[in-house]
């Protein structure tokens, strides 16, 4: 995008072809071997394959009922398979009083913001410092893990907004002045929570990639770090309570469905017919 490195480019491109052109000896007409094809690919054009693969087999099915569950399916499983996950409608939607209570929590969370400030802003974007400091991920010997939590960061933002779209759920600031949040109220519903919903869906992604490695140390603080990502948005003024636990139930879930889907069979295949998913899972 540099006019004048693009001005550079030309007039060495014209010196260094003068008298060779046309192209006449060289290439031979080949495609790129199915198994190094996914090492061979961008990062951002992989990404669109695993959440090709995440959400092609996918759909919602929400009840006619009032009030009634949303559920995520496998398209076309047979009726009475295991669902991949089930959202129940909120509980403090269901009358004035619940309500209320749950927006004094949000109002009483409130105090904790001098405390969590720097948290809160820092996790308006994507958590990946706050895991990296716990893994000791370095985007150069574990590039493939971030690149895993990159996927698992779009697929839980699709899955999440379908959630969102289906209850439409007001959030804390719609319902009272009181609460003031401290961000920019997001222009989505309130439940579940997308926060709460990633956390806990890369939690349980992290420790089933590094299960092979048992540390209850670590897995305790993977577990911590989640809730703690959750209850900030609470603190910001964002989310009620049962927003987050709805969040976190959705997040392991969907994390039970990753793993399934990315864990290559044993025995594995061969390269060239492993999934993007399962050629990532083996990287990283």
């Amino acid at each position: 995008t540099s006019p004048l490195l693009a001005r550079a480019l030309l007039s060495t491109f014209g010196e260094l072809t003068r008298g060779r052109v046309p192209i006449t000896t060289g290439p031979k007409a080949d495609t790129v071997p199915e198994d190094q094809r996914f090492a061979r690919w961008s990062r951002d054009v992989r990404g669109h394959q695993y959440l090709f693969e995440l959400v092609a087999g996918l759909e919602l099915d929400r009840t006619t009922t009032v009030h009634g569950p949303v559920r995520l399916r496998r398209r076309g499983a047979p009726a009475g398979s295991p669902l991949v996950a089930e959202v129940a409608f909120p509980d403090y939607e269901t009358s004035d009083t619940k309500l209320l209570a749950a927006l004094n929590g949000v109002l009483a969370e409130a105090a904790l913001r001098p405390d969590r400030m720097d948290e809160i802003l820092a996790q308006v974007t994507l958590p990946y410092a706050f895991y990296a400091a716990l893994l000791n991920l370095q985007p150069g010997r574990h590039r493939y893990t971030f690149e895993l939590l990159a996927a698992v960061w779009r697929f839980s933002t699709v899955v999440v907004m379908q959630f969102k779209h289906a209850f439409g759920i007001r959030r804390p600031a719609d319902r009272s002045p009181l609460i003031q949040p401290v961000l920019l109220t997001p222009g989505h519903g309130s439940y579940p929570a997308g926060h709460a919903t990633q956390a806990h869906l890369a939690t349980a992604v992290l420790k089933a990639l590094t299960a092979h490695l048992p540390d209850p140390v670590r897995d305790d603080q993977l577990l911590a770090l989640a809730k703690r990502i959750g209850q900030n948005r609470v603190v910001a003024g964002l989310h009620y309570e049962h927003d987050i636990d709805k969040g976190a139930e959705l997040g392991e879930k969907l994390a039970a469905y990753f793993v399934a889907q990315a864990v290559p069979p044993d025995p594995p295949p061969a390269a060239a017919d492993f999934t993007a998913l399962q050629w990532l899972w083996t990287a990283a």
